[in-house]
């Protein structure tokens, strides 16, 4: 199937262009929905100022919602429609079939049922694939004729002129409910980041209710939580991220090492939960504003073929990246210095220590941090090969880094990865 990503001229002059440094300094967009987070986004009774239920709720003139969500977290939507129901009889509807990783099927599925009921407020409950859901949904209930696979990011989506979205995280590590992308798969095996030429995907609302991601079992706390990890330091090393992006992006950092391994340890401790959900949040604000970076490329193409966490393979694959960007740019050691990890002698060592820092807390929380220890045998990843170096060149994560990778740089990136293996960045193939 051809997707947009093949495209030759987005991927040999649209992510340069975009990642210009004159054109960064002209003009610096930075686009966030309006984020309420704690304990009390819906109550029932009306307090004496409007509060979020009210402001959500001036969006709703026909009186008509709907929730897409998923099978465990539809478990939340009573007390989401609750407050809405009592205080402003608004009606709602509820599709709760979104599955991981957002198959194109689906999506379709539900955005039939969208345009059936005709709501002018979509609310998305549950982790990244549920949101991602909503978003492609929303775009076929407004542009029933687009075909997703071939939209270019060049061309404006033209949103909101049926409904407005409102984004409900029951997860902590997409970052889905502030960013401007929705991530689809396809039955050949594609992840597809799908978005327009403005961030119109950005949720108008983003709704932060800790209680919601009470009692996540450890894997997926860790995998969420290696996802949050991964965005923010994409979003902190990523060409295009200025000033503002960096600091909300160390941030987010230094409380993702100090809260994940205690939310695994304890699914009922509401402050990590609330601390680890707040910093995916800021997490995705980097990735949605200043881009991705090669983890994303790699992972999405290993996860998608087959079929690991999104979070457990981007994690996975940052160690590369910071190795990969280190010939192009110092900035990691930035990081070195906000984790305590900077070698004042040698530039080469902080990157290890940094390497090491983050390899640790994968170990900590279970993770692997090989391809092998993902489940990839390497007979599985030699049949695949072919097929993985064609497509990683073609995700947009890949050709918006700092420089292009060779197939031969490509190949040794996937095969040290199957071992857990660092790259020789003095062997000929990377000098």
């Amino acid at each position: 199937m051809t997707y947009w990503t093949h495209e030759y001229l987005l991927r040999t002059w649209g992510g340069p262009m975009v990642q210009a440094e004159f054109l960064r300094d002209i003009s610096k967009p930075f686009f966030t929905p309006r984020i309420f987070s704690g304990f009390n986004l819906f109550l029932e009774m009306p307090q004496l100022m409007p509060d979020a239920v009210d402001l959500v709720a001036r969006e709703c003139r026909s009186k008509r919602a709907f929730i897409v969500t998923d099978e465990y977290a539809q478990r939340f939507a009573p007390k989401v429609r609750s407050p809405y129901e009592k205080r402003h009889n608004i009606k709602f509807e509820m599709w709760a079939k979104a599955q991981p990783d957002a198959p194109i099927d689906t999506v379709r599925d539900c955005a039939a049922q969208i345009r059936k009921f005709e709501p002018d407020l979509i609310f998305a409950l549950g982790g990244g694939s549920a949101m991602d859901t909503a978003k492609a949904a929303w775009l076929l209930y407004e542009h029933p004729g687009v075909k997703i696979e071939i939209l270019s990011p060049l061309v404006p989506l033209n949103l909101r002129n049926k409904a407005k979205l409102v984004a409900i995280p029951t997860t902590s590590g997409t970052g889905s409910e502030v960013s401007g992308i929705a991530v689809i798969s396809f039955p050949d095996g594609v992840k597809l980041p799908i978005g327009g030429a403005l961030p119109e995907f950005v949720p108008d609302f983003a709704l932060l209710d800790p209680t919601f991601t009470v009692g996540m079992p450890p894997a997926l706390t860790a995998g969420t939580g290696g996802d949050a990890l991964a965005h923010a330091i994409d979003g902190f090393m990523a060409p295009k991220s200025d000033e503002l992006n960096q600091a909300i992006a160390v941030k987010a950092i230094q409380m993702i090492f100090e809260w994940l391994p205690r939310a695994c340890a304890d699914g009922d401790d509401i402050m990590p939960r609330m601390k680890m959900q707040q910093a995916a949040m800021m997490a995705g604000m980097p990735l949605a504003n200043a881009g991705s970076g090669i983890s994303h490329a790699l992972g999405h193409t290993i996860g998608g073929l087959f079929h690991i966490h999104h979070g457990v393979m981007v994690l996975l694959f940052i160690p590369y990246e910071l190795q990969v960007y280190s010939r192009a740019t110092d900035r990691h050691l930035e990081l070195c210095d906000a984790l305590g990890v900077r070698d004042p002698d040698s530039e080469e060592k902080s990157l290890i220590q940094l390497i090491e820092k983050i390899r640790n807390l994968m170990i900590g929380l279970n993770l692997p941090i090989s391809l092998k220890d993902a489940g990839v045998s390497m007979s599985d990843l030699e049949e695949k090969l072919g097929i993985i170096l064609r497509q990683t060149p073609t995700d947009p994560a890949f050709y918006f880094g700092w420089y292009d990778l060779t197939e031969v740089q490509l190949k040794d990136i996937f095969l040290c990865a199957h071992e857990g293996r660092l790259l020789d960045l003095q062997s000929d193939m990377w000098r």
